[in-house]
């Protein structure tokens, strides 16, 4: 994510990194020489008034029409960059339930672990956060040794059973937690904290995957791109009998802001990648690791 200052105008405005120009450029090349050629074709088969003062342009289409189809695009793309904002907004809310329910679940862990239990609460510590880091990566391109590295060479060991590396994470502590019951640390009906807040790591997590692996439908997404294929690639029609060799640099600026509102909803649809516009999610679970160590007493990596 790029932080910024938006009282900074000038700044913001002449910013290069993090804007849809990169995405845009290649789609404006190609709609720009489409246009060219349209002019080309105007201008030498453009037929002169009968008092050569001006011409009659043979490529006129009409505005009418296509001032509707605008109307009617442009809501569209509104539609798409909410839908695409919601997720993004869902998204940074997940990430904020998951680091609650983490600091959470560590405040209790530390009311019952006694102080002098050093290594259970290291083990405690390093699961928790082992668990945020692994659902990181989860959203991303698979969980890595990187991720398990705080984990103890038993730990480690443990997950060797299980398929999923998270939810193996998430067992073998539900499993250390419950052994407070076991060395009288906690009575059981009071563990039910405990269930509630291991609860929501999965609520969290399951939300996260919700956003993550459920892309808008493919239906929507072609229709949209086809309309405005048809609506970019007939508007020099339109703007050509008003602008003649001038209609470029309108094109230029519709396609920048039409094509630039669909790329922005495509960037921020998958808000836990590495896109300069993505969620800082590194930061966020990193923050989230660090402040369970230390709740916990633990010394930080």
């Amino acid at each position: 994510m790029i932080n910024y200052d938006p009282s900074n105008r000038l700044q913001v405005i002449l910013s290069y990194r993090g804007t849809v120009i990169p995405s845009v450029l290649t789609y404006m090349i190609w709609i720009i020489i489409w246009t060219a050629f349209l002019i080309f074709i105007n201008e030498y088969t453009a037929q002169f008034t009968e008092d050569n003062i001006g011409y009659i342009s043979k490529i006129n289409l009409g505005s009418q029409m296509h001032t509707f189809l605008g109307a009617a695009l442009v809501f569209l793309l509104v539609m798409r960059t909410n839908s695409s904002y919601d997720r993004y907004w869902e998204g940074r809310k997940q990430l904020g339930a998951l680091g609650i329910a983490a600091r959470s679940l560590a405040v209790k862990a530390n009311s019952v672990i006694p102080m002098d239990e050093k290594g259970f609460r290291s083990e405690v510590s390093s699961l928790i956060g082992a668990f945020v880091l692994s659902v990181k990566e989860h959203l991303r391109d698979g969980i890595t040794p990187k991720e398990l590295k705080g984990l103890s060479s038993a730990n480690r060991e443990e997950l060797g059973n299980y398929t999923s590396p998270i939810n193996g994470i998430l067992n073998i502590l539900s499993l250390r937690l419950h052994s407070c019951i076991e060395r009288k640390w906690v009575h059981p009906p009071e563990y039910g904290s405990f269930n509630a807040s291991l609860d929501d790591l999965q609520a969290a997590l399951r939300a996260l995957d919700r956003i993550r692996y459920t892309p808008l439908p493919f239906a929507y997404v072609n229709q949209l791109k086809v309309f405005m294929l048809i609506y970019l690639s007939t508007l020099p029609m339109v703007l050509i009998p008003d602008f003649h060799f001038y209609t470029i640099i309108p094109m230029f600026f519709a396609v920048y802001a039409l094509v630039g509102m669909e790329e922005i909803g495509i960037e921020i649809e998958d808000p836990f990648g590495d896109d300069p516009n993505d969620l800082p999610i590194e930061k966020i679970c990193q923050a989230t690791k660090r402040d369970v160590a230390e709740i916990l007493g633990v010394r930080k990596d």
